[in-house]
């Protein structure tokens, strides 16, 4: 492990710096803006245009890393994103903050794509999955974290923005001056979506509403906490809570998807996701009790995405789980696009309980895919040992170079 942490403490470094800026940059559009009196619809809106970005941006990144290197894609995409906050502060405009936010999902996809292509190139099969345990803890850790930049926002926008700009330049320093030797880099084969979905119908629609779920999260939780709660500090402390509850059950859910199948896992996830939903709506007026499901609802949805993309590569061979993965993270961006403005089209009709309602349907129709997909798809034994599987993030495994052969468990390569 400490090896592991060595030879790629540089792109961890970097990561952890990144996202403690720009992880609560989303928060911190939606508060500014419902503060300002705008619709649900318009902020969905907004988080829409940034996975519109992330989705423009998973297409062509991974060839300029190829042809430019790790440190310098890493270097130009950092520099852009430092540069987007400070024009928000200073253009006051929603139109224009519409077109930074699409800009940012470009940046913030090619930042995550250097990071997490550079981690899983340099780890081998034995370290893989332990590079991303850390990889994953490093990602929430400093997601959660960031959201409490939130309590130094007092009517002065622009130091938060300031706050930003400085994470996303100073995250720049320790690729910049590292020693240790960068990963090369290959192009990945092609891999067509209908050729997905015959393969691995469950992941790709498992990614297609984890994308449906976390956009809303992203985008509308900080929405809903303010008309709930009324005070910036308290939007910031639970959109931590969610987040860094997100963090602490990635490595216990994917070990029990490691056990047993993925598919069942996914389901009972998602179920209990419901039953989560249910409890919060009866305990609003408790702030505790709503804080603690809301790090356990954090817990189970974040976990729907990297278990998804577990369950598909297990069908895929291993020339294709690079195109795949970037397949999946398609699938996933699109439904995060949809998902702040449906989400937002039902806080229309119940600003209170809406959003709920929104999140509980995409859950039971997950939970029904599942069902139906079990009962004509017969799942193959689950017979190899725990080994912790690579478990991606939300937004970055648009390149995902696995060069290593993939464990040989004798199974063929349909789908689970």
């Amino acid at each position: 492990m400490w090896n592991v942490l060595r030879r790629n403490s540089a792109a961890l470094m970097a990561l952890f710096i990144f996202v403690s800026g720009n992880g609560f940059f989303s928060t911190f559009i939606a508060s500014i803006l419902s503060e300002r009196g705008a619709s649900s619809f318009s902020i969905g809106l907004m988080t829409t245009c940034f996975y519109g970005g992330l989705v423009v941006g998973s297409f062509r990144i991974e060839r300029l890393i190829a042809r430019v290197s790790h440190i310098r894609a890493y270097a130009a995409f950092a520099s852009m994103m430092a540069v987007i906050p400070l024009l928000h502060g200073l253009i006051d405009n929603v139109l224009f903050w519409f077109l930074l936010r699409f800009v940012a999902g470009i940046a913030t996809a090619g930042v995550f794509i250097v990071v997490e292509s550079w981690l899983l190139t340099m780890s081998t099969l034995s370290s893989r999955g332990q590079m991303l345990a850390l990889y994953m803890v490093t990602f929430y850790a400093s997601q959660s974290l960031g959201q409490l930049f939130l309590g130094l926002y007092d009517n002065n926008v622009l130091v938060l923005f300031a706050v930003i700009s400085m994470t996303s330049s100073l995250s720049i320093l320790p690729v910049a001056v590292t020693r240790t030797e960068t990963p090369s880099y290959t192009e990945p084969s092609t891999l067509k979506l209908h050729q997905i979905f015959s393969k691995c119908a469950s992941g790709l629609v498992g990614c297609f509403m984890a994308g449906m779920l976390l956009g809303a999260i992203y985008g509308l939780f900080p929405v809903y906490f303010i008309q709930q709660f009324a005070e910036p500090s308290l939007v910031a402390r639970l959109m931590f809570i969610v987040i860094f509850g997100g963090m602490l059950l990635q490595y216990p859910v994917g070990k029990i998807s490691d056990i047993y199948e993925r598919r069942i896992v996914l389901l009972f996830t998602a179920l209990f996701s419901i039953a989560v939903l249910i409890f919060m709506q009866l305990f609003t007026q408790s702030f505790y009790i709503f804080a603690a499901l809301s790090a356990l609802f954090g817990g189970l949805i974040f976990t729907l995405y990297p278990v998804s993309i577990s369950y598909a590569c297990d069908s895929l061979d291993t020339a294709d789980i690079i195109a795949g993965t970037q397949t999946l993270l398609l699938s996933y961006s699109v439904g995060a696009m949809a998902g702040p403005l449906v989400g937002a089209l039902f806080m229309k009709y119940d600003n209170f309980y809406g959003l709920f309602v929104y999140m509980m349907a995409v859950l039971g129709v997950l939970v029904l895919f599942l069902g139906w997909r079990k009962t004509v798809k017969i799942s193959s034994p689950h017979e190899e040992a725990f080994i912790a599987y690579p478990q991606n993030s939300p937004v970055g495994c648009e390149a995902d170079p696995r060069g290593e052969p993939a464990i040989d468990t004798g199974l063929t390569n349909e789908e689970s």
